[in-house]
């Protein structure tokens, strides 16, 4: 499946220039033409990921090759038939689906070839079976119930808050590269790839799934649904497919799991804040229409990247920096949306550099507790903070 999402993603790349005119052009698009980029290129990713997957395996390169693409062209056909049964936006939400039937597929075909258990396949196998102890059982359940209702949760928001707007006449692209926001909701993207990865896998892992499985599930779950929010902008009047947005949203989710095999990497935490801006406050009024929303009140927005410097240094090193204290480059904008006329304004940049505090590094060993200080880490505690542009400012708690 991993590689029916690159392959699936690819394809549409490939497709733009003929379909739209070019990758970064903002144009009415042929859909049809962009639909057999990503099904092409889904189905040659689906059957080169599935031929390379697994062990060694009895079967040549060449046979595993030609099983994983008969499996796939079947997979694929057959969830084809039935998504195309639907309609709408449902027809774009279950897109998804046809890169799972197609993965299903290529691991069916590939059945009749044994295969040698690896060193991680044999760890994992070994992680499932402790994980199977009874008093896992409300871990499990807790987790099952947080897959699916959060999600749930998610989906019914971004239909109802996100898509409510006018339709567009016809599906189309719209590149928003350094525009009035300055590139901000770039990193909302890749900070929501990011998390979504990470919250997905550690609730899989709290269901027993080996953490190397979770965190590609965790990543394939987050690419999907951040794609098919993007196919269905294409329908709104208001945003359009945007193909940067798709890039931010596969960076995050790819950051997340580098992180799982890249030691130095773990050393920096994805940390968010927010203070809503005066023209937020005022989206109900005459000349805002309802913007910014949350999610879109971008100059209220700060993104982080939380590095551990006490873990990075050498051992004769670390005695010079506190093991609590982070320190955080962080980026945010000024207004861009003008806060007594609700005008659009075109947003400055602010880089930033600050001091905070790790909420792990609190005392405390109780599991909850663990768990709790643990998602404390991603969410912004005020420190003393200095602005370096547009202006140059000191802020001793910054939020």
């Amino acid at each position: 499946m991993v590689g029916g999402v690159v392959g699936g993603f690819g394809g549409i790349v490939a497709s733009l220039p003929k379909g739209c005119g070019g990758v970064f052009s903002d144009r009415i698009c042929d859909v049809n033409t962009v639909a057999k980029g990503f099904g092409v290129g889904s189905v040659i990713g689906s059957a080169f990921g599935a031929a390379r997957s697994g062990g060694v395996s009895s079967c040549g390169t060449a046979e595993r090759f030609g099983r994983s693409l008969i499996g796939t062209l079947v997979g694929g056909g057959i969830s084809v038939a039935g998504v195309s049964q639907t309609h709408g936006n449902l027809r774009i939400g279950l897109t998804p689906l046809v890169q799972l039937a197609e993965g299903v597929g290529a691991a069916g075909m590939l059945a009749g070839c044994s295969w040698t258990p690896s060193r991680a396949d044999s760890a994992a196998m070994r992680f499932s079976e402790e994980c199977q102890n009874p008093s896992r059982a409300f871990a499990r359940a807790a987790a099952g119930l947080g897959l699916t209702g959060g999600y749930a949760g998610l989906y019914f928001y971004f239909h109802h808050a996100w898509w409510s707007g006018a339709p567009a006449p016809k599906w189309f692209v719209e590149n928003d590269w350094d525009k009035e926001e300055r590139d901000a909701d770039k990193f909302g993207h890749l900070f929501g790839g990011y998390h979504l990865t990470r919250l997905t896998s550690e609730l899989l892992e709290a269901g027993c799934v080996p953490p190397a499985r979770a965190i590609a599930w965790g990543a394939l779950y987050a690419y999907a649904f951040q794609f098919q929010i993007e196919e269905w902008d294409g329908t709104q009047q208001l945003y359009g497919f945007n193909p940067s947005d798709l890039i931010a949203d596969a960076a995050g989710a790819l950051f997340a799991v580098a992180q799982q095999h890249t030691s130095s990497l773990q050393y920096v935490k994805p940390v968010w804040s927010y203070r809503p801006t005066e023209a937020y406050r005022r989206r109900n009024l005459p000349g805002h229409g309802g913007q910014p929303r949350a999610t879109t009140d971008y100059s209220g927005q700060t993104y982080w990247f939380s590095t551990d410097v006490h873990g990075l240094l050498s051992d004769r090193a670390k005695q010079f920096w506190p093991s609590f204290i982070r320190l955080s480059p962080g980026y945010s904008i000024t207004d861009y949306v003008e806060p007594t006329t609700g005008a659009a304004l075109r947003a400055k940049r602010k880089l930033l550099i600050s001091l905070d505090i790790d909420p792990e590094s609190l005392p405390g060993d109780n599991h909850v507790w663990q768990t709790v200080k643990h998602q404390l880490a991603f969410l912004r505690i005020p420190g003393p903070t200095l602005q370096l542009t547009p202006t140059r400012k000191f802020f001793p708690a910054y939020y």
